[in-house]
């Protein structure tokens, strides 16, 4: 009988372990067994000159990847698969707009998703000057706005002629104190895990959830 408990207990804990890992990824079909949209999503390239103490980009592509994950609307292939894809070609060739034929390295995907952070600074604040504003509660006088800028675009790699269905920028500001991005910088070297509750930290998460809510649109509507 001790044999029999400790045998359930083992398989127990490899179920429990299975199904979080499962849970952890993308799922490829949805609930009613259709497929979802295959798209391979490139870590965001970080062409700002922000100066920001860690990586942006992987800031960026980690939030815009959790924000997918937690919709469940797209299935994005592993890692490992998306590394052996970017190891076929190049930044410049995949920014471009001239030759897309090295899109097809990622096959089996559908679509693949190229985004640019191409701006992220603070400016000093001027009432009705910088559309759109996301504005916080700090009198005037004490304002200044991180300015922040991500081009986007969409390849679509079904077949042998890859098309771009989808290529704008997209902008996100946001007014804050002038003191907030520097708080911010220190609250996520001493305090990481209290850094997403930063002005900072919020603003990044405005942009993120932006642009995944961009990528479930344009790649479900382009289902065959």
């Amino acid at each position: 009988m001790r044999r029999f408990f400790s045998s359930l207990f083992i398989l127990l804990c490899v179920l429990v372990v299975g199904c979080k890992a499962q849970y952890s990824d993308f799922f490829p079909y949805h609930d009613d067994g259709t497929p979802k949209p295959y798209v391979a999503l490139v870590p965001v390239f970080d062409e700002s000159n922000s100066k920001l103490p860690w990586d942006l980009s992987q800031e960026l592509t980690t939030g815009i990847r959790t924000q997918l994950k937690r919709s469940g609307k797209i299935y994005i292939p592993p890692e490992k698969e998306l590394k052996k894809a970017l190891a076929s070609t190049s930044k410049a060739e995949l920014t471009s707009s001239n030759d897309l034929m090295p899109f097809l390295h990622f096959q089996p995907a559908h679509m693949v998703v190229i985004l640019e952070l191409i701006e992220h600074k603070i400016v000093p604040y001027q009432r009705g000057k910088i559309k759109p504003l996301y504005p916080a509660f700090t009198p005037a006088d004490e304002a200044c706005v991180l300015m922040m800028k991500m081009r986007f675009k969409v390849v679509d790699i079904r077949g042998s002629e890859p098309k771009i269905i989808r290529q704008e920028v997209v902008d996100s500001n946001h007014s804050f104190s002038k003191t907030a991005m520097a708080e911010s910088i220190f609250t996520h070297k001493e305090k990481e895990d209290v850094y997403p509750s930063t002005p900072l930290g919020l603003a990044h998460a405005r942009l993120e959830r932006d642009i995944a809510e961009r990528i479930e649109r344009i790649t479900g509507i382009q289902r065959s």
